[in-house]
């Protein structure tokens, strides 16, 4: 099939894989047995072609479902196909499921030989690797031990390490590099990049797409066991994460949003507004996040309308460069009269820290002292985005404060002051977005580490 298998590691064409889906054990029964049409057809993956040339390090990505372990369990000889054609040159180690292989009865000595031979490598071979293995473990006198006593982080370092010290010419790794500590997970990278180095042919499915813009040459982007895309690993994490916007995403065409909100007199109060303008932004594209799919929590005096992510041109945008900034554009209906608002926004990482939380107060923003029922308020909040490369999700929140305690706000703590908000609506996870590598600038000047870029200076004195 393969013409150049010198040169190239994998090559699939058309792959498809299809499972029978039964709706009880009877019927799974009824088809095994006497062959009878009592199944449907699920298709896992669907067509996918694909090269992967040696010493490539490759990514697999996609949404849950979408077929990647599927694809990996079909290249490591685990499953077979429906259809299509897979070739593969060289020999396979797979951190598929990390101690599948495992006797819990046996020590972690024994294991290695046991785990290394599944993985196919003769005795004379593990003799010149076990200590290697153990050192790269690193789980001291336990190795003499039973695996049952081991504690899980010990059990998946020592089959992590069995399976990457393996002298495979491809490695597959389906999320394992998520594994232990912080401090083993780069002693892991450490090694893939020696792999890489060293010519290793590395295919990776990761839901860290981090890693697969920082560590792949290039991707493979599936959907619905599909290929999407594919080539370039960022160009693979971008179409990703606006994959993932796209059920979130809810567009509406201009005069299509019109709420029918009446007050006491009977007189509607809330009106399209399709010529929205701030201070140097105007909305220019109306394409708002669809709320249904979000929980709001609050007191019932004021809900959120209509919520948007957009760039500085006022067009609609879930993937930024580091140091662009955010607009978040948020329309607020008022249901009961309200004393002086406070919106806040609120982005976390995928670890769920909070890199960044400001309300309109911090911004020292002059507010109205009263807000009738019925009254729209529409509030733009600009985010600077000097933080790490990476996803982050979208709080949003509305609360009010009395005008003695706005007046006096200057004399009080953060604290003091944050006591006396009156919470009327927030929106936990409303959205996300990405925040992709800065392409231009020096590289120098833009350059951090960390998760967030802090303004500051350095001086140096010449004594």
């Amino acid at each position: 099939m393969c013409q150049d298998a010198n040169k190239i590691a994998v090559r699939a064409a058309n792959l498809t894989k299809i499972y029978k889906i039964f709706d009880s054990p009877g019927k799974r029964f009824l088809y095994h047995m006497f062959h009878m049409n009592s199944g449907r057809d699920f298709v896992a993956l669907d067509n996918v072609s694909f090269t992967i040339k040696k010493g490539e390090t490759y990514g697999i990505i996609g949404k849950n479902g979408s077929g990647k372990s599927t694809l990996l369990q079909i290249l490591a000889g685990i499953l077979k196909v429906s259809s299509g054609e897979v070739e593969v040159n060289g020999r396979v180690a797979a951190l598929l499921e990390l101690g599948s292989g495992f006797d819990p009865e046996s020590t972690g000595y024994e294991n290695i030989y046991m785990n290394a031979a599944i993985l196919g490598v003769n005795k004379n071979d593990i003799e010149t690797k076990i200590a290697e293995i153990i050192d790269f473990a690193d789980i001291g006198d336990f190795i003499n031990q039973p695996v049952k006593t081991y504690s899980s982080g010990m059990f998946v370092r020592l089959a992590f390490a069995v399976a990457i010290n393996v002298d495979a010419d491809i490695l597959l790794i389906d999320e394992a590099l998520a594994v232990g500590d912080i401090f083993f997970r780069q002693k892991c990278y450490a090694k893939l990049n020696q792999l890489k180095a060293e010519g290793k042919t590395i295919i990776l499915v990761s839901h860290g797409m981090n890693e697969v813009e920082q560590f792949c040459d290039r991707a493979l982007l599936l959907h619905h066991g599909q290929v999407m895309v594919q080539g370039d690993s960022k160009e693979c994490v971008k179409q990703y994460y606006f994959l993932e916007q796209e059920d979130r995403l809810h567009d509406l065409q201009v005069g299509d949003h019109k709420e029918d909100v009446k007050d006491e007199e009977g007189d509607n109060t809330v009106e399209n507004n399709s010529d929205i303008q701030f201070e140097g932004w105007i909305l220019r594209e109306e394409s708002f996040i669809d709320l249904n799919v979000s929980k709001e929590i609050g007191n019932g005096k004021a809900t959120f309308l209509r919520v948007g992510l957009f760039d500085k041109n006022g067009y609609p945008r879930y993937s930024f460069e580091q140091g662009e900034s955010l607009y978040v554009y948020m329309e607020v209906l008022v249901k009961e009269p309200i004393n002086c608002p406070i919106v806040s926004c609120v982005l976390t990482d995928q670890k769920n820290i909070i890199v960044h939380g400001k309300d309109n107060l911090q911004y020292d923003m002059q507010l109205p002292e009263n807000v009738p029922a019925g009254k729209v308020l529409y509030f733009l909040q600009r985010v600077e985005l000097n933080v790490a490369v990476g996803e982050y999700s979208l709080e949003l929140g509305l609360a009010s404060i009395q005008h003695g305690d706005y007046e006096k706000r200057y004399m009080r703590s953060q604290e003091e002051v944050n006591n006396t908000f009156e919470k009327l609506c927030i929106r936990p996870g409303i959205a996300s977005f990405a925040v992709l590598p800065r392409k231009i600038g020096a590289p120098m000047k833009i350059s951090f580490h960390g998760c967030c870029d802090l303004p500051g200076e350095i001086q140096l004195r010449n004594f």
